[in-house]
């Protein structure tokens, strides 16, 4: 017979069945536009479901789900946090927060689409655009050969580490050699870099050959242009076109002006930038907690 602390552990290791997550691969903005006219009945019953799924009683409440991350079920916390005054509806993508290992439905579903549509290995040797997150916390307790970092602008050399262990680096002027990486993470940075272009061709040139740029940005699923809230003129000055919007920043309490939310023909960017695939991937799952309707991660190979 088992005893208790047996039965305990057992009970603690336990692990549910994941379901696997469908996810779409969309290469230009003609395809997802005929997607979109294919499945606009499949598309107001998750608005409606979502809908159904808010108290207009209450601030906060949870939503059951599966945890991919955490392999189990778990009752996802959610609140308003981020959705703007006077909302509604949550910000879902920023909150089904899990209450074991604490990733939203972003970053939990990043790691899902990362281990089941670029299949690292242990060995894979990655670079990630953060180091003072939950998510660097998870990759870097899974992945050996990884180096995170942050943007410290000229505090220090880039490559160089501060007295906290900080690694800075430009997404526009990496460190890196060339053909260094199998893959590179980024998870909503894009937006805050003036000019990304030349974060795109730095990010392809210090990949190996076939090595993946994976990543995330605020997106305008609608529209093929970017719509650019703020650009630098020449002599380096930030000029506004729409009202400022300030995102979070692990590093400033004011935040980090977010200079553009991206359209489609980001995907030709990351051509012209020397990828030869680049795919938005599209996702949801009521049951793992991915709500706010499809949601896009992208992924562009070398």
């Amino acid at each position: 017979m088992k005893g208790p602390r047996a039965i305990l552990r057992n009970l603690l290791s336990h692990k549910e069945t994941v379901p696997s997550l469908e996810v779409k691969k969309i290469a230009t903005y003609a395809t997802y536009r005929h997607l979109a006219a294919e499945q606009q009945n499949r598309t107001r019953e998750i608005a409606l479901m979502e809908q159904r799924l808010v108290s207009a009683e209450v601030k906060e409440f949870t939503v059951d789900g599966t945890c991919y991350v955490c392999q189990k079920r778990v009752p996802f916390l959610v609140d308003f946090k981020y959705a703007g005054k006077g909302a509604s509806i949550p910000n879902w993508r920023e909150r089904l927060e899990c209450p074991g290992c604490r990733l939203n439905s972003r970053m939990r579903a990043t790691v899902q689409i990362f281990q089941q549509e670029c299949k690292p290995t242990s060995a894979s040797r990655i670079f990630i655009t953060e180091q003072l997150t939950p998510a660097y916390s998870w990759f870097v307790k899974r992945y050996a050969n990884i180096v995170g970092s942050e943007y410290l602008g000229d505090l220090l050399p880039y490559g160089e580490h501060n007295q906290k262990g900080i690694r800075n680096e430009d997404l526009t002027n990496l460190s890196f050699r060339e053909n260094e990486f199998d893959f590179i993470l980024s998870f909503d940075v894009l937006e805050h870099v003036p000019d990304y272009r030349k974060a795109l061709h730095e990010c392809c040139r210090c990949l190996k050959p076939s090595g993946i740029l994976y990543f995330s940005v605020p997106f305008i699923k609608t529209s093929e242009e970017h719509l650019v809230r703020a650009h630098r003129d020449e002599a380096g000055k930030v000029n506004h076109v729409l009202p400022p919007e300030y995102h979070g920043d692990p590093l400033n309490a004011d935040g980090c002006l977010c200079y553009r939310h991206f359209g489609w023909k980001l995907l030709d960017e990351l051509r012209d930038a020397g990828f030869v695939e680049a795919n938005a991937l599209l996702y949801w799952s009521r049951e793992l907690g991915y709500l706010g309707g499809e949601q896009i991660l992208f992924k562009a190979r070398k």
